[in-house]
């Protein structure tokens, strides 16, 4: 009988503390609540269909090749071409992990790098995953500011701020997301100079780095030693589901445990996704590319001019990504402007997604053709207009 009570009083599960207070992003919680026909402002991934000749590749691979597990990192193949993309680096096979996007790439780096109380210092506005995996891998996030009133550009005292003795990483995102800025090869030397004989390791977010408007992006690794690369095809090629991604580093100390985690977490990429990337870095696959570029680049400026013309409101001009921050704190709060924009079926994100400095914008995609654009652009005058 006692043995049975005991059982009765079973105590409730209690969650890890890792996992405490992580609920899903307002992003998504917003497009969940989207109502049908939604024009969706709020998308961040490429609406551009994945290239033929890719999945012409993928098909191939399917119905001819035994497609088993690969290599633990990749395809040796595969990981050379991403090593030849860094040549300043004189990178090694075992120096590159292939993962499940760099979304992967990004949590393994954390949990490589980061240990329990330690400070990592992330961008305000950035891509809310950070926070969420430096609170997985139970660092502490520390925010420097990208000042709004500086076009959410780097300000190198904003980031001296906040490096504290606790810091053990840093994050870049170069094009950023959510703002489209990216970040100069000053801005990245200043990062460096600052830096320098600290121990502190640099994370470069660099998944848009080929959807640029302007002069190619550098890589901070460019500028500084300690440097992990995250990366992937998911933006460039429109292969966001085919999760394909990279971390790398000429810090052996880093890529060896992110080789350990990646096995042990997925074990391997997809074959056929690897396999079918080997032709990411072919001529027909940079022509592909740029001419994306070249088409988004005419949709934000499309994009840009239609809000100041029609709402009379100001964004930003993107320079990379497919980003825009609209600024509509003259009309209130951007929650409640987001929340009447979705109701008259158009999806934003509120800036307060991305942290406290983009309140009283939206982050703007323009994933869309002009003739969508200009119909949601209508539908959120409408809607702000009620």
């Amino acid at each position: 009988m006692m043995a049975s009570a005991e059982r009765s009083e079973t105590p409730e599960f209690l969650l890890p503390a890792r996992l405490r207070g992580l609920q899903p992003t307002l992003i998504r919680q917003f497009f969940e609540r989207a109502l049908p026909d939604s024009i969706n402002f709020g998308l961040g991934e490429p609406d551009l269909p994945t290239p033929d000749f890719l999945r012409e590749e993928a098909a191939r691979v399917t119905r001819e090749e035994q497609n088993g597990y690969t290599s633990h990192p990749g395809l040796p193949a595969l990981r050379a071409k991403i090593a030849e993309q860094y040549p300043h680096l004189s990178l090694g096979l075992s120096d590159v992990v292939v993962t499940c996007g760099s979304q992967e790439a990004m949590t393994a780096a954390f949990l490589s790098i980061v240990d329990v109380g330690d400070d990592v210092l992330l961008p305000d506005p950035s891509f809310p995953a950070y926070d969420a995996c430096v609170r997985i891998a139970q660092g502490n996030p520390v925010y420097y500011r990208l000042p709004a009133e500086k076009e959410f550009g780097f300000d190198i005292d904003e980031f001296k701020r906040a490096i504290t003795p606790r810091t053990k990483a840093a994050v870049v995102i170069s094009p950023s997301n959510p703002t489209g800025k990216i970040f100069s090869s000053s801005d990245l030397e200043q990062i460096a100079e600052e830096l320098g004989g600290t121990g502190i390791y640099l994370i470069s977010d660099e998944i848009y780095s080929d959807l640029y408007f302007g002069e190619r992006p550098h890589s901070a690794s460019e500028f500084y030693d300690r440097t992990v690369i995250v990366s992937g095809l998911s933006k460039s090629l429109s292969m966001t589901g085919w999760r394909l991604g990279w971390a790398t580093s000429s810090r052996s100390e880093i890529m060896q445990p992110i080789h350990v985690l990646h096995g042990f977490l997925t074990v391997c990429t997809s074959a056929i996704t690897q396999k079918a990337s080997l032709l990411g870095w072919t001529e027909e696959a940079e022509k592909w590319k740029a001419q994306a570029r070249d088409i988004y680049k005419v949709r934000g400026e499309f994009l840009v001019e239609l809000f100041d013309k029609e709402l009379g409101l100001r964004a930003t001009s993107p320079e990379g990504a497919f980003y825009s921050m609209l600024d509509v704190r003259e009309l209130g709060d951007d929650l409640e402007v987001a929340e009447k924009c979705l109701k008259n079926r158009v999806i934003t994100v509120p800036g307060i997604a991305f942290g406290s400095e983009a309140k009283g914008f939206l982050r703007i995609s323009f994933c869309n053709t002009e003739e969508r654009m200009a119909e949601g652009v209508r539908r959120m005058k409408e809607a702000l207009r009620a």
